[in-house]
């Protein structure tokens, strides 16, 4: 019995942890809040995001991040190429 409770237990965590994520990006918009980003022209480093129907916010990525125009989040700085001439 205790090796079913473990097991259960273990799987819903998986099951919690593994579908709580990013929301998908399509076209420089958030899909789930409606929310576009699109990267700061003179810093990498930040990114303006914008709601639906509200101004732009000025944002910066996290330690050792840059933004990434692609795929509309922070990602390694390295894997950045507006950030390669830093």
């Amino acid at each position: 019995m205790q090796f079913s409770y473990q097991m259960i237990t273990t799987f819903m965590a998986f099951v919690l942890f593994n579908s709580v994520g990013a929301a998908p990006v399509v076209d420089g918009t958030d899909a789930a809040a409606g929310a576009a980003a699109w990267a700061d022209p003179t810093d990498c480093h930040r990114f303006y995001e914008c709601p639906p129907g509200g101004k732009p916010v000025l944002k910066t990525c996290g330690p050792g991040t840059a933004f990434q125009s692609q795929t509309s989040v922070c990602d390694y700085e390295h894997l950045v190429a507006s950030c390669w001439h830093h």
